[in-house]
């Protein structure tokens, strides 16, 4: 007897089909977003006239405003009546956040504070999509084809930002060499709105079920029903990008100003970060299947620690590009590593909701480090010395955290064979900012 499960109708299938390819190509225009836009703000920032500080200030500070978002989108949810309502109006204000960049690139000036309010909404309205983003998936996406659909997708968005990544920076380089780099910016800027625009109309056309929001609610599981490893756990990374971002965000100032690095260079050891992740992410989960993600977490943690404070060792541009793609693998190993065990630790229902609260403290703490930063750069000046007190005590503030990860017990082993993490933004250290596509995830049997 056949016990095949039978397949799905023509009729069906059509939309299902046309939703992924619209979907696809909605990574794709994200990821070019990303590259063009958001990436070269603090350059921007720079090229404005505007101090280090406040270069390292608009790339930081707007995140908590995302973060924010995240936590009252579900009320937002209900009042809008959908998740695809709630995504496509959220992309279109997301889009609309570069019309005054673009303003401000032609005349060549902008304010402090309007820069931070234009990066807030930036940021409020892209991260606001993320829990209705991923519910919205579970729909459009049939369990069945997720775990051969999302991993292509990601990879049509890695492609893309690559891609413009490098185009921009070169484009950059070209405009400033010749006293354009203004017009150069307002370019970017312009094509970071269009495509984001392109995306709005691909989101707007997928065909989708009746909408299943208000989710059914669930109460919240006391401490003791999910564990304390993934509070602690939490706690861990909270300390630990408060002091990443002791550091973090004074990068892109320190390259541009401090070592007079032009936009070719800068494109350069962005992207070979982000290009080393992106490989060493195939790898690396087959490394966690074999000796268990907290392997791979700790390894991950023990070589975050030195990585700010080797940029004090040399100046040297081949000596940085390895520094670089060693920052891509370790950032890699830590993130992969730390969603690992937190969704092998936390219940289905309450997956969506802590992650909001992750995304959250996160940005807490992103912005307490970034602003400690900018305290020591406010008293001290702006000088080499300085920043490499700034990357040492980064380092320093890392390696005092690995006791909260070492007193933590997990399994060895994690039952989750698949999870696909998609680009959020790049940093000039970091990689790229990386959430988890949670209908990617899957455990094995």
């Amino acid at each position: 007897m056949d016990r095949r499960l039978p397949e799905p109708s023509a009729a069906s299938a059509r939309p299902t089909r046309r939703n992924l390819k619209l979907s696809a190509a909605d990574g794709g225009c994200f990821g070019g977003m990303v590259a063009c836009g958001e990436t070269y703000l603090p350059a921007f920032a720079l090229a404005l006239g505007l101090s280090e500080m406040a270069a390292a200030l608009a790339a930081s500070v707007p995140v908590l405003c995302g973060g924010l978002m995240q936590l009252i989108s579900p009320w937002a949810l209900e009042k809008v009546g959908g998740p695809k309502r709630w995504i496509v109006v959220c992309a279109t204000v997301q889009a609309l956040s570069f019309v005054p960049l673009i303003y401000a690139a032609m005349i060549g000036s902008l304010p402090l504070a309007a820069l931070l309010v234009i990066a807030s909404v930036y940021w409020a309205s892209g991260m606001a999509t993320g829990p209705a983003w991923n519910t919205w998936m579970e729909d459009i996406v049939p369990s069945r084809l997720r775990t051969d659909y999302f991993p292509r997708r990601t990879r049509v968005q890695l492609i893309s930002t690559f891609a413009v990544l490098i185009a921009s920076g070169l484009f950059l380089q070209f405009a400033e060499d010749r006293g354009h780099a203004m017009m150069a910016f307002a370019v970017l800027f312009s094509l970071a709105a269009v495509l984001r625009l392109i995306s709005v109309g691909l989101l707007a056309s997928h065909q989708t079920p009746e909408p299943r929001w208000p989710a059914p609610k669930r109460s919240m599981p006391a401490p003791s029903s999910v564990g304390t490893s993934p509070y602690r756990l939490i706690t861990f990374l909270v300390m630990v990008q408060a002091s990443v971002q002791l550091s973090g965000p004074f990068f892109a100032p320190y390259m541009l100003v401090q070592l007079q690095f032009g936009y070719g260079q800068y494109m350069l050891l962005v992207s070979l970060a982000f290009v080393s992740k992106v490989i060493a992410l195939r790898f690396l989960g087959r490394l966690a299947k074999r000796f268990g993600a907290m392997t791979l977490l700790v390894v991950g943690s023990i070589g975050l620690v030195p990585l700010s404070a080797m940029w004090i060792v040399s100046q040297d541009m081949v000596y940085l590009c390895v520094i670089q793609l060693i920052s891509g693998v370790v950032w890699a190993a830590y993130e992969l590593g730390f969603f690992l065990l937190f969704f092998e630790a936390m219940p289905v229902a309450q997956r969506t909701r802590l992650l909001s609260y992750y995304n959250f403290a996160n940005s807490v703490a992103l912005v307490c480090g970034a602003s400690l930063g900018a305290v020591l750069l406010s008293q001290f000046g702006c000088t080499p010395e300085v920043y490499f007190w700034l990357f040492g005590l980064s380092s320093a503030g890392r390696l005092a955290c690995l006791p909260v990860l070492l007193g933590t017990s997990f399994s060895k082993k994690t039952t989750i064979r698949g999870m696909t993490l998609r680009a959020l933004s790049l940093r000039p250290a970091g990689g790229s900012l990386d959430v988890p596509v949670l209908p990617s995830i899957q455990r094995g049997d």
